[in-house]
């Protein structure tokens, strides 16, 4: 009879099987802590950052001329491509194990295009003035924060997020502070593959009345399962809603109401190991949706809306180097 021939897996792949195992035989049963993850000082990641922030108006929007209001068709936008480099180290570890971390911003690259082929004067000094507020911000680029184990941040400061017109309450730009980081908040509650979970939120601002808001999620089943370099990860999926009615402020309607929705969506992947962050697709819309008094001849009163959407892309350079190639805003595309 012939001898049995015994293959010998590779180790990175034994090690990679065991430890999705014992993820498996973890989750089987249910568990009544938070999952939090861990930090390894003086740890350095490179991460790959690309930002499309699109600003857009459509609708009739009404124009007064003396004691007289038109309708004016509107549909118009204006879109910033940014990318960079970040570096980000763990510094030290707190006693109460959050981390003190430092990002080094580099590489910046950075388009401006508009709906307005003719560039005219309204529009290209908003160009201006936005590539002008970028150029500065990108401008020696560093920041040091604190995370929890739990990937709460605190102590960042304003100029962290790239500048973004927006009206106050300033919802996505607070969004932002978060998103554009490499690493994700972790729910407060088990983890528990494949259970969807929705909670509601207590948002309060000054601009807006009859707030709802939400945040719902899901460990995704099953996990992710074994990366290309053999480590396995796992993923998370969040969404956040808020609504209301906007009462006060620069977009209130002199007449009629406006409606206010802000909805944000992050895919994350982390690894398994200690819940780092590995990728990450994140996205945002701020909606104010004017209806105005109604117009004689008119079906229903004309609405129009402004809409300012954000989307973020986050991958680590472990396999890939970065290689995001520095631009001029000068020379950016019109």
């Amino acid at each position: 009879m012939p001898t049995p021939t015994h293959h010998r897996l590779p180790l990175s792949t034994t090690i990679a099987a065991a430890l999705l195992f014992a993820l498996c035989t973890t989750l089987t049963h249910a568990q009544s802590q938070p999952t939090l993850r861990s930090f390894q000082q003086n740890k350095i990641s490179a991460f790959r950052t690309a930002v499309r922030i699109r600003t857009e108006i459509e609708g009739p929007k009404p124009t007064s001329i003396g004691a007289k209001t038109f309708l004016q068709p509107i549909s118009t936008w204006l879109e910033q491509n940014i990318s960079w480099q970040t570096t980000r180290k763990i510094i030290s570890i707190n006693p109460d194990t959050s981390a003190e971390v430092e990002e080094q911003l580099t590489n910046f690259a950075f388009t401006t295009t508009t709906s307005d082929e003719n560039q005219n004067a309204e529009t290209n000094k908003l160009r201006v003035d936005l590539e002008s507020a970028l150029s500065k911000w990108a401008a020696q680029k560093s920041l040091r924060y604190r995370e929890s184990t739990a990937g709460q941040i605190t102590q960042l400061t304003a100029d962290s997020v790239p500048p973004v017109d927006e009206s106050v309450p300033r919802v996505l730009t607070a969004w932002l502070f978060r998103a554009l980081r490499p690493t994700t908040a972790l729910p407060s509650r088990p983890l528990t593959l494949g259970e969807h979970w929705q909670e509601p939120r207590a948002v309060q601002f000054a601009e807006w009345t009859a707030i709802v808001a939400s945040e719902s999620g899901e460990w995704l089943a099953p996990p992710a399962g074994i990366r290309q370099r053999g480590e396995p990860t796992i993923k998370l999926q969040t969404t956040q809603e808020i609504t209301g009615a906007v009462t006060s402020g620069g977009e209130k309607s002199a007449e009629g109401n406006a409606a206010a929705h802000f909805h944000a969506e992050s895919l994350s992947t982390l690894a398994l190991d200690d819940l780092r962050l590995m990728s990450a697709s994140r996205s945002a819309t701020r909606d104010i949706l004017w209806t105005l008094a109604p117009v004689e001849g008119l079906e229903k009163p004309p609405q129009y809306r402004g809409r300012l959407f954000v989307e973020i892309s986050i991958q680590v350079c472990d396999e890939t180097p970065c290689t995001i190639t520095p631009s001029n805003p000068s020379n950016s595309n019109r």
